[in-house]
């Protein structure tokens, strides 16, 4: 699969079949995610990868707990059945103030990789600009230090459902050349 192919055919998957995922095909998957782009080159990443039921369901309340209205069709509870999660983490002193940029670069590494690979994902953030009880409760859940703040959550397993195509705006309508709106 070419990068433009991967790129084209990555969707949010929610439903996984019962099939473990290869510590192998996760190592390689964190391997990549270390080469995502970071500010002043900080590489300031730490990958927990959870694979306790217990852990995932308490993972799955605390998303729910704090879920926006808006949101509420997209439960967390299905993350209970992914083979495995991988929450993404950054140390702030590395991060230069762009700490969860840098975190959704090397999640976005992971959600496409994991696409090639013949996974499905769906990307979930650990963080809630206006509710910092969401990711400290993760952080205490998980051990995280006080210098390490959890950016995303991303469940991974073979996909248990084909998703439609998604129906995208036009691209002419996104672009500008020289100032906002020519």
């Amino acid at each position: 699969m070419d990068i433009a192919e991967t790129i084209r055919g990555r969707r949010s998957i929610r439903k996984y079949q019962k099939k473990d995922v290869p510590d192998f095909v996760i190592e390689e998957l964190l391997d990549l995610a270390r080469h995502a782009p970071s500010s002043m080159n900080g590489q300031p990443w730490y990958f927990i990868v959870v694979r306790r039921d217990e852990t995932k369901r308490r993972l799955a309340e605390i998303k729910n707990r704090y879920c926006p209205v808006e949101k509420r069709a997209y439960r967390a509870d299905f993350i209970q059945d992914a083979s495995a999660i991988i929450v993404v983490s950054v140390d702030k002193s590395r991060s230069y103030e762009r700490g969860i940029e840098n975190g959704v670069l090397a999640a976005a590494s992971i959600l496409l990789t994991a696409h090639e690979r013949g996974l499905g994902s769906v990307y979930m953030s650990a963080y809630k600009a206006d509710e910092p009880a969401v990711s400290e409760e993760i952080r205490k859940l998980l051990g995280i230090p006080e210098h390490i703040d959890p950016i995303s959550i991303i469940p991974l397993g073979y996909p248990g459902e084909i998703p439609k195509a998604k129906k995208l705006q036009p691209l002419q309508g996104m672009v500008s050349h020289e100032t906002f709106g020519r």
